[in-house]
């Protein structure tokens, strides 16, 4: 299979900060998953790195287009530490498009990318990827264990879909981006370039253990489909 990894920033770099080992472990993860035969593509977000340098722009009154130009550059500093620990599972070098990515893959590597334009989120870049090289699959880890209806962090009583249609999924997007403060697994655009693509997705929580579980065909997760 082609599959392509959508790994959150939260989860490559949590609030705790950079850590060596669980970097590695990713690594060691998508190389046993490329070891098994299937070609591998990566997106990375941002997380604390992109959020820290925000932050402190947005003091100091820089707009948002430089904020997004920012994050862009920690997604991208992010996908340079993986790369390095992927070895010459990789290549030294972020690509910055999809066909710079497409390329890699080609040459029997392992791409691994950040954001690429402000405005869209590594999510929407991962699904555009998936759409440009005709992934099989899209695997999107993120810090929950699937789709919900509704923050599970915050909401006891959040209900998880097992299987959902890309349609359910731009309605769910949608009706979150409506609400201030609220946050949905998957972002609008993404959601809208899933649907577009008719793409196959699993929502899952992005350890290196259920990564690894998807490429076995084992869903502890969210399918979406059509």
């Amino acid at each position: 299979m082609r599959i392509v990894f959508d790994l959150g920033g939260s989860v490559v770099m949590p609030k705790e900060g950079a850590n060596a080992e669980k970097i590695k472990e990713y690594a060691n993860t998508f190389k046993k998953i490329k070891d098994e035969g299937h070609e591998v593509a990566i997106v990375v977000g941002g997380g604390k790195t992109a959020r820290e340098y925000i932050s402190i722009a947005r003091e100091l009154g820089a707009n948002e287009s430089f904020c997004d130009e920012l994050g862009i550059m920690a997604t991208r500093m992010n996908a340079m530490i993986l790369i390095t620990a992927l070895e010459n599972y990789s290549i030294k070098k972020v690509p910055t498009s999809f066909e710079e990515a497409e390329l890699i893959l080609n040459l029997g590597k392992i791409p691994v990318m950040g954001g690429t334009h402000p405005g869209h989120t590594t999510d929407a870049v991962a699904a555009s990827l998936a759409e440009f090289i005709n992934a099989d699959l899209l695997v999107i880890g993120t810090n929950v264990d699937g789709v919900y209806d509704k923050d599970p962090n915050k909401y006891k009583d959040a209900k998880k879909f097992d299987k959902m249609s890309a349609k359910q999924l731009v309605d769910l997007a949608l009706a979150s981006s409506l609400k201030a403060g609220s946050s949905s697994v998957v972002d609008l655009l993404a959601a809208k370039i899933i649907e577009r693509a008719k793409l196959k997705v699993v929502v899952v929580k992005g350890t290196p253990e259920e990564l690894l579980n998807v490429s076995k065909g084992i869903i502890n997760g969210t399918i979406i489909e059509g």
